[in-house]
């Protein structure tokens, strides 16, 4: 009891020393406002897989962009995607701006079926510099300026992005939103400013072709859930730089149900134990909530820690979910612009202690379901195909495409 009550007051500690250090992390990163750099000419890819809340906007978003000479390259590997009618709707509402339209599966097969869609997307590419972002995220008008002043390194062969969830009324949605703009955000940050380790998200990332090609190119993830991920351990390990942009990306959420985040982010804690088990489990330490509730918890029955009374140990306790919760407003307002609610900030306390259950569940499970597919997920996140159930209810189809 000793022993288990003493590891209960060290991962406290080192989860409140992890909550601060990443706080100065994702301040240092979005602090930092890179000088005009390179524009070269961009292929923007964007694979599409149904209608996404505010499609067209996302797309209109990226028409709009003030950059000297880019493309926007959209595709879907259903030639009936609804989607599709969508982005012609753009083509035809945005003349001036460079957007082509492919449709049908490539040749190259794959478990991935976003990597499938950017193989066939990427043949049809214009240019050498080519900027994967997915469907649901809106951009403002200098986010290619941005992504592209990080190239003024040389020896920079990927940039990625901080992510904003926006957009949603229901709970799943701001749950989804503030998960982004807290655990995610500081887990990217962190990793990027503490570790110099690549934690790439692949809603927004920008490369060379032939660059792309030196680390194995697509085929490298044809068959993996951790696409981005592993392209970013892939250029790191190739001796090139995995940058970060300090420019602040939305990614529109939607009405998203509490199922959905639940499922979304189980399959994500799946991935991330498969990429790397040790970091998986050091994920425990990111947030203190849960090991501040198992300390008030053992006080409740009866433990007095350090020989100390209850009193001193309920002020102790109430100080550090001051911090924490202080830190967090901090943190969402420098990610989305805005401070949060006090709903929402009791809603951080729910996030955080639910996001453990989820991650228990993530380590616990290798059923993955992604896009309406059921896969197993392997070792570096390789999938492997499982017979889809042949009828789902309608909303249990709709919370797969979480």
């Amino acid at each position: 009891m000793h022993n288990l009550l003493a590891l209960v007051l060290v991962g406290a500690a080192c989860a409140l020393v992890l909550t601060l250090l990443t706080h100065v992390s994702l301040m240092h990163v979005l602090g930092r406002r890179p000088r005009g750099g390179p524009t070269p000419p961009l292929s923007v890819l964007k694979p599409l897989c149904g209608i996404d809340p505010g499609l067209y906007e996302n797309l209109a978003s990226f028409a709009r962009q003030d950059y000297p000479e880019f493309e926007l390259v959209c595709g879907a590997e259903d030639v009936r995607d609804p989607a599709l009618r969508v982005a012609r709707q753009v083509q035809r509402d945005f003349p001036h701006a460079a957007i082509r339209i492919v449709t049908g599966a490539a040749a190259r097969a794959g478990m991935n079926p976003k990597v499938r869609n950017l193989i066939g997307l990427s043949a049809h590419a214009r240019y050498e510099h080519h900027l994967i972002s997915d469907s649901n995220v809106r951009a403002r008008p200098d986010y290619l300026r941005a992504m592209a002043a990080e190239l003024a390194d040389p020896r920079v062969g990927l940039v990625s992005s901080v992510l904003c969830g926006t957009g949603g009324a229901t709970l799943g949605a701001r749950l989804e939103n503030l998960h982004l703009a807290t655990f995610v955000a500081r887990t990217v940050c962190g990793a990027d400013a503490l570790l110099s380790y690549p934690c790439v998200v692949g809603k927004s990332m920008l490369y060379k072709r032939s660059d792309l090609a030196k680390v194995g190119g697509f085929s490298l993830v044809s068959d993996v859930l951790a696409e981005d991920y592993v392209l970013g351990t892939a250029f790191s390990a190739a001796g090139f730089r995995v940058a970060l942009s300090s420019h602040v990306l939305a990614t529109v959420t939607g009405e998203r149900t509490t199922a959905q985040f639940m499922l979304r982010h189980l399959r994500w804690c799946q991935m991330r134990r498969q990429l790397n088990g040790a970091l998986y489990l050091g994920e425990l330490l990111l947030q203190p909530m849960l090991w501040l509730f198992a300390l008030a918890l053992s006080l409740a029955l009866g433990a007095r820690p350090l020989g100390l009374p209850a009193a001193t140990w309920a002020c102790l306790i109430g100080a550090a979910v001051l911090v924490r919760t202080l830190s967090d407003m901090l943190v969402v307002r420098a990610v989305r612009g805005s401070p949060p609610s006090i709903f929402e900030l009791l809603l951080l306390v729910f996030k955080d202690l639910a996001i453990w259950g989820i991650w228990l569940l993530g380590a616990l499970s290798r059923r993955v379901a992604w896009r309406g597919h059921t896969f197993l997920i392997g070792p570096g996140s390789r999938l492997t195909s499982l017979p889809s159930p042949k009828a789902r209810p309608a909303g249990a189809r709709a919370a797969l495409r979480a």
